[in-house]
């Protein structure tokens, strides 16, 4: 899917709570190929509303929540477009919604 959207100008790009170096780690095992930006404190899940405070689980800094899991469909002027959010931690956006949204958003 990502060479596709590439051809039409799609970038791709992750943030997470990971450390650089555990970016760095997990690219290499995962053979990731998207840039994955780091917040370990979590300030741009803040600013952006994502924090998921009724999880169990504790970032590398031990505050309280994790980022709800969000996909953002931006636009080149910089407007969300399209989300999609889950509250259940492990679950991701389903590639067919995304490739949906972004079919809509490039039309």
């Amino acid at each position: 899917m990502r060479p596709e959207l590439e051809a039409k100008g799609v970038r791709l790009v992750t943030l997470c709570t990971d450390t650089p170096k555990q970016i760095q780690m997990g690219h290499g095992m995962h053979k990731l190929k998207a840039p994955m930006l780091s917040d370990p404190q979590l300030e741009v899940i803040d600013k952006l509303g994502l924090r998921n405070m009724g999880i169990n689980v504790r970032p590398p800094d031990n505050r309280p929540g994790l980022p709800i899991p969000t996909t953002l469909v931006i636009n080149a002027a910089g407007k969300v477009v399209w989300m999609d959010q889950s509250e259940a931690y492990p679950q991701r956006s389903d590639p067919v919604r995304i490739r949906a949204a972004l079919e809509e958003a490039l039309a």
